[in-house]
């Protein structure tokens, strides 16, 4: 449950999905359209303009809004949990394997939860949405979110007090990033690390899972592979949105980083200069603070190593969220780190060949960073 759109559709970087991932994904968008029926007029017509601008119910199973390049393992963690905890299934029917209704209740809280999250994010980040309409809906699908959770525990589970915890600390967050964005205080590594307990509850649907089998001394393992996969994640994707953001005047904490990258280089006299040895932007002439901006930045990002060293960072996250895997005897986590490592590295070398050949004047339709 982290910001990150629909960025690079189309490439399978996350592996092909075994047949239980893709009925997965295929039974939970059924369960959405069951519940936008039960949504009301107003209600479901405003869930209809969320699934329009998301295209959730686009593409074909295992190629969807949750199963998309960028896309965090939302619905297939505690699908993953479960089954390695031998959460029971039923009987085959007509010889085809069914799935855990415990794993298919929890995707289906993780996918209204993160739907939850996503709305708040947009209209606090972007203001997209009339704000009382966005927070209706986001109010209706958190209460979906709990009472999936509700059907697999009991009240008195130790879940619960996780569950309130994580909220409380989401809410937090998310303010404090909204405080960040407006200049409120430093971007630095401290405040990064705060502002990714918005990212927390999407430990809570597999955390579930392993207190209805009796599992919980997994959870520091499952927390660990939680934290690191999103802080890669959230590196990477606000990586890729860095101009966006900059024109939209968020301060993230990669924009930080580059640009005390940027402030060194113009302290010791050097100016923003272009890739290459070519002249430095302002020997063009004068420009506009934006556009001096802009072409700052991209000094960072590709002519002062700056897109290789955040890449480099989210990598050693990935390789810490492998490590939480193998803890938790996740082989498929582990797997979709590799995948989402060799896809960063894809990305990477897409974005630089495009870059270059704009600057040589070549055309690079095929080497496109993703969308």
């Amino acid at each position: 449950m982290i910001e990150g759109g629909a960025a690079g559709r189309g490439e399978g970087a996350r592996g092909a999905k075994d047949g239980d991932e893709a009925a997965l994904e295929a039974e939970v968008l059924r369960r959405l359209t069951a519940l936008r029926g039960r949504l009301g007029g107003e209600l479901g017509a405003l869930f209809d303009e969320l699934a329009a601008r998301l295209r959730l119910f686009e593409g074909e199973p295992g190629e969807g809004y949750f199963s998309h390049p960028m896309a965090l393992p939302v619905l297939e963690l505690p699908l993953w949990v479960a089954t390695r905890l031998g959460a029971p299934r039923p009987a085959p029917c007509a010889g085809t394997p069914q799935l855990p209704p415990l794993a298919v209740d929890l995707a289906e809280a993780a996918a209204v939860g993160y739907l939850h999250v996503r709305i708040e994010d947009d209209l606090v980040d972007e203001g997209v949405g009339e704000p009382g309409a966005a927070v209706l809906l986001s109010g209706a699908l958190f209460a979906r979110h709990q009472a999936l959770l509700a059907r697999s525990l009991p009240g008195q589970s130790a879940f619960w007090d996780l569950f309130e915890e994580v909220w409380l600390g989401y809410g937090d967050a998310m303010l404090l990033e909204r405080r960040l964005h407006r200049g409120g205080g430093p971007r630095d590594v401290e405040a990064f690390r705060r502002v990714l307990a918005r990212s927390r509850p999407l430990v809570l649907p597999a955390a579930a899972a392993l207190f209805a089998l009796t599992r919980p001394e997994h959870l520091a393992a499952l927390e660990a592979f939680v934290s690191a996969l999103a802080a890669a994640h959230q590196l990477f994707a606000d990586l890729l949105h860095a101009e966006k953001d900059r024109a939209l005047g968020n301060a993230t904490y990669v924009l930080a980083r580059l640009g005390a990258q940027v402030a060194e280089v113009e302290a010791r006299g050097a100016g923003p200069s272009r890739p290459g040895g070519a002249a430095r932007p302002d020997d063009a002439g004068p420009r506009e603070p934006d556009e001096r901006g802009a072409a700052a930045l991209r000094a960072a990002l590709f002519a002062r190593g700056g897109f290789d060293a955040i890449v480099e960072e989210a990598r050693c996250e990935l390789a810490r969220a492998e490590a939480a895997a193998g803890a938790l005897g996740l082989a498929e986590a582990a797997r979709f780190c590799k995948a989402r490592a060799q896809y960063m590295s894809e990305i990477q070398r897409r974005v630089f060949l495009a870059f270059f050949s704009a600057l040589a004047g070549e055309p690079a339709s095929s080497a496109g960073a993703p969308r």
